[in-house]
């Protein structure tokens, strides 16, 4: 015999969306010996952010070159969010217009940044650019009224990595990049940079008992294949049973965690998972 289950946002338990609890209607369900279970479908949200406080990859350093050979040093704290390169670099150069360091194109109002974060195609790479401020005002250019000042000698600002986590997201090592030079200075990553910490989701059921993995309680798993902000579409198009542990349940939980087990802060619990159980007769 087999039964049908369907589990939405209205089983998220207590807030926390990757953990979902089913009651049985009938207040227990009884699971005898080799009955099994399937996810059919699933569809979520994808509404988890790549950059985050608790990932500690939201912070690194700039250094804007002074009028004294030093710099002054400027700590970047990115805000919670889903960003790609192209975002992560229209955060930073809205950084630079905050604290004037941006010098203004006068027959186009272009706005000419010091820094620029790329994503470099053709070698599965970040780039950071780094332009060098000029000593002066140079033809052409107007400076905005909170301007952050001309350097001594012409040099680039320079960036430093603070961490292996936000090193890792952007794929720099810890260390320092631009450092006193003197001209326009640009970096490919030294690793490869992984831009979501979160790449597959597996699902974890209660119920399940699955002794021959480390997990016990694995029903099955899945890649991401979309969009931050689109759904994700999960089909099992091949019967992938596992094994139910026996006897009589009120209710069991649904848990989403990432490829290496770490719960995903899911933002958007309007998911819909269905579920077949079979037992025997």
């Amino acid at each position: 015999m087999s039964y049908n289950l369907v589990i939405n946002g209205n089983n998220v338990v207590n807030s926390i969306k990757n953990t979902y609890r089913y009651d049985f209607i009938n207040g227990t369900f009884e699971i005898g010996d080799g009955s099994e279970i399937m996810i059919t479908n699933f569809q979520i949200p994808y509404s988890w952010f790549n950059i985050t406080s608790k990932n500690n990859n939201n912070t690194f350093k700039f250094y804007w070159p002074t009028a004294t050979n030093t710099y002054n040093t400027f700590t970047i704290i990115i805000p919670n969010g889903f960003y790609t390169t192209t975002t992560l670099n229209l955060f930073i150069q809205q950084f630079c217009v905050t604290n004037g360091m941006y010098l203004i194109e006068a027959a186009t109002d272009k706005y000419h940044y010091f820094i620029n974060m790329l994503y470099n195609e053709t070698y599965y790479a970040n780039q950071v650019v780094l332009k060098t401020v000029p000593t002066s005002l140079p033809t052409g250019y107007s400076a905005p009224s909170n301007w952050a000042g001309y350097p001594a000698v012409s040099r680039t600002p320079y960036v430093e990595i603070l961490n292996n986590n936000f090193g890792k997201f952007l794929g720099f090592t810890i260390g320092n990049y631009g450092i006193n030079s003197v001209t326009n200075f640009s970096i490919n990553s030294n690793i490869t940079p992984l831009g979501s910490t979160v790449n597959s989701l597996i699902v974890r059921c209660s119920l399940v008992s699955n002794n021959i993995s480390s997990q016990t309680d694995i029903i099955d798993s899945f890649a991401i294949s979309g969009t931050f902000g689109s759904n994700l579409n999960y089909t099992n198009n091949i019967e992938k049973w596992s094994k139910l542990n026996s006897g009589r349940y009120s209710s069991f939980t649904i848990t989403i965690v990432d490829q290496n087990f770490n719960d995903v802060d899911i933002l958007d619990s309007n998911l819909l998972i269905n579920l077949l159980i079979r037992t025997k007769k």
